[in-house]
């Protein structure tokens, strides 16, 4: 299912994608190489490991799920503001099953802006993560 879209050349083109689940991260990544836009797509399976690449790396996307163990994806938010971190929040996709309205309002409050609550096929994925992307047309 590849698209037309073009990520913004000057900018990043890596994909941070951060879930607990093995089975959830193939299909994410799956979904991102049939995007056809990602020079590399790097997951990572806990908001510890996460915060150490997005302190390392800038990403045009970053994919996060909100129950994880070790540090879940809001308290990963925090590092955004905490942490010298190139990233920004604008790019975030949250990504759950289980978004209750307190964790929703939380994600909104930190900045996020995009969601996909699971299970979701591929179009909607595409739907709903266009706009946390720098495309050019």
């Amino acid at each position: 299912m590849s698209t037309n879209w073009k990520l913004d050349p000057e900018g990043p083109r890596d994909c941070l994608i951060v879930d607990d689940d093995p089975a959830v991260i193939d299909t994410l990544t799956m979904y991102c190489e049939n995007l056809g836009i990602f020079r590399n797509i790097v997951p990572a399976e806990n908001g510890q490991i996460a915060a150490t690449k997005l302190r390392n790396q800038k990403f045009a996307l970053i994919l996060v799920d909100v129950n994880m163990p070790k540090k879940d994806g809001l308290a990963l938010l925090d590092d955004f503001d905490s942490l010298s971190n190139p990233n920004d929040k604008s790019k975030v996709v949250i990504i759950s099953g289980e978004l209750d309205k307190a964790k929703l309002t939380e994600a909104i409050s930190k900045g996020v802006k995009n969601f996909v609550i699971k299970p979701f096929d591929e179009n909607t994925f595409q739907e709903k993560i266009r706009p946390a992307l720098s495309l050019i047309e």
